[in-house]
C-alpha cells in the first residue's frame, strides 16, 4: 500500500472559485482577509488562554480558601474538644473537692457531736453528783434541825420543870 493521502480543505478554491482563475487583487483582498482573521482567531486564543489563566487562578485560591476554612474548621474543632475534656476535668476536681469537703465536714460534725455529747454526760454526771450532794447535805440539815429542835424542846421542858 502506498501513503495515503492528506485529508483536509485544499487551498486550490476559495469560496467555491478556483485561486489559479483569482487576479492578483482578488487573492490579495483574500489573504488579508486570512490574515485578519487569523489575528482574530490569535486575539480570540489569547483571550480565552486569559480567561482559561483567571479560572485557573480563581480555582487554586477557591481552593487554598477552601483548604484554609477546613483547616479552620478542624483546629476550632479540636479546640472545642480540648476545651471540652478541660472543663470535664475541672468538673471532676472539684466534684473530688467537694467530696473530700463533705467527708471533713462529716468527720468533723461527727467529732463534734461526741465531744458535745461527752461534754453533756460530764455535766449530767456533775449536776446529779452535786443534786446527790444537795440532797445529802439538805438531809443532814434536816437532821440538825430536828436534834436543834429536840434540844430546844429538852430545853423548854428542861426549864419548865
Amino acid at each position: 500500500m502506498g501513503p495515503k493521502k492528506a485529508k483536509g480543505k485544499t487551498m486550490d478554491s476559495v469560496d467555491g472559485v478556483d485561486t489559479s482563475k483569482m487576479s492578483r487583487e482578488q487573492l490579495e483582498l483574500y489573504s488579508h482577509k486570512i490574515l485578519e482573521e487569523m489575528e482574530r482567531e490569535r486575539e480570540e486564543r489569547n483571550f480565552f488562554q486569559l480567561e482559561r489563566d483567571k479560572l485557573r487562578t480563581f480555582w487554586e485560591i477557591t481552593r487554598h480558601q477552601l483548604d484554609e476554612a477546613r483547616a479552620a474548621v478542624r483546629n476550632k474543632e479540636r479546640e472545642k474538644e480540648e476545651l471540652t475534656e478541660k472543663h470535664e476535668a475541672e468538673i471532676k476536681l472539684y466534684k473530688q473537692k467537694i467530696k473530700h469537703l463533705m467527708y471533713e465536714h462529716e468527720t468533723n460534725l461527727s467529732e463534734t457531736k461526741a465531744e458535745h455529747m461527752v461534754a453533756l454526760k460530764i455535766s449530767q454526771d456533775n449536776h446529779n453528783d452535786e443534786e446527790k450532794q444537795l440532797i445529802k447535805d439538805k438531809g443532814e440539815l434536816r437532821k440538825i434541825q430536828k436534834n436543834q429542835e429536840l434540844n430546844c424542846i429538852n430545853q423548854i421542858r428542861d426549864i419548865k420543870l
